[in-house]
């Protein structure tokens, strides 16, 4: 492999396999390699007994069952004893974990791993001291293009979600929305489906015209049966949901009413200090888009 940065690949090999490696350089790596039938895989790598196949995306979306078939496809027919499927994205460690957990059964002969780019990027700055000069103006390179790609991430930590309660109770609970997020300092989404994806840095709720606080998400978990959160919920296993911690309330100084660019159970997302300082919901939104020139949310 051409200007290989062995440490980095090293220390690479050991995070996805728990053992050490060494002689890396004989390694064959592909890129972008096209077959009729089995699509475009963004990298591949080949090493003595080890075939690896690396499929990236940009947000915290993991590549689906239909791709990820046609890729492990390509590594049963290797020669390796050791075939891996890594996807790489933002997706949270925990719910990418989960979510090709339940891939297992449908994809055989593969280790199906993931590592986000954050992990990657970790790797890379563990590694730069003990490499060559010139493989070092690689991985600062390298490094440097993760850091900019994270930066949208920074750029939107203080853009807060705006989501509308309503007033009952969720289908056949003994609680209702405004008790789950005021009372048990919780909320839940599902993953997916135009929900953010990792969850936002901050969440705020409006019920009743206006709105009523915005909390930071100190954490959350992954849930399939809501009642082993609230044993209010009624009997039943859901699809994947996020299940937030909330922080402590912020309340707006005056009554922020939605304004007329808010309709109904619309979601919006809007800097932190627009809702605290604007006189509608409405006007922290068309604020938050000058600022960002429309862009939305996300990460690499």
């Amino acid at each position: 492999m051409h200007q290989i940065c062995e440490v980095n690949f090293e220390l690479s090999l050991r995070d996805l396999t728990g053992r050490p490696w060494n002689g890396v350089g004989r390694s064959v790596v592909k890129l972008q390699t096209g077959r009729a039938e089995h699509g475009i895989t963004d990298a591949e790598i080949d090493l003595d007994s080890i075939s690896i196949i690396f499929e990236a995306k940009r947000g915290a979306e993991l590549p689906g069952a239909a791709q990820l078939k046609k890729y492990a496809a390509v590594l049963t027919k290797a020669s390796a004893t050791e075939r891996l499927l890594v996807t790489l994205t933002n997706a949270m460690p925990a719910y990418a974990a989960v979510a090709l957990a339940r891939l297992d059964s449908e994809i055989q002969g593969v280790r199906l791993l993931h590592r986000s780019w954050r992990e990657i990027k970790a790797i890379a700055e563990s590694a730069i001291s003990h490499e060559t000069n010139a493989n070092k103006g690689w991985l600062r390179s390298f490094i440097a293009y993760l850091e900019g790609l994270l930066e949208m991430e920074t750029r939107f930590s203080n853009r807060t979600y705006v989501v509308s309660l309503g007033r009952g109770n969720p289908k056949g609970w003994g609680i209702s929305w405004i008790d789950i997020v005021e009372k048990r300092e919780r909320y839940f989404y599902p993953v997916g489906k135009g929900w953010p994806d990792p969850p936002p840095n901050y969440i705020a709720f409006r019920y009743g015209g206006w709105l009523r606080s915005i909390h930071h998400v100190e954490g959350c978990d992954l849930i399939t049966d809501p009642q082993t959160v609230f044993p209010e919920a009624a009997k039943g296993t859901w699809p994947l949901h996020y299940c937030l911690h909330l922080g402590p309330p912020i309340r707006p100084p005056t009554r922020v009413p939605a304004g007329r660019r808010i309709k109904w159970a619309a979601r919006v997302w809007c800097m932190i200090d627009t809702l605290l300082t604007s006189e509608t919901i409405s006007d922290a939104l068309s604020e938050t888009k000058r600022r960002t020139g429309g862009a939305q949310p996300g990460a690499i």
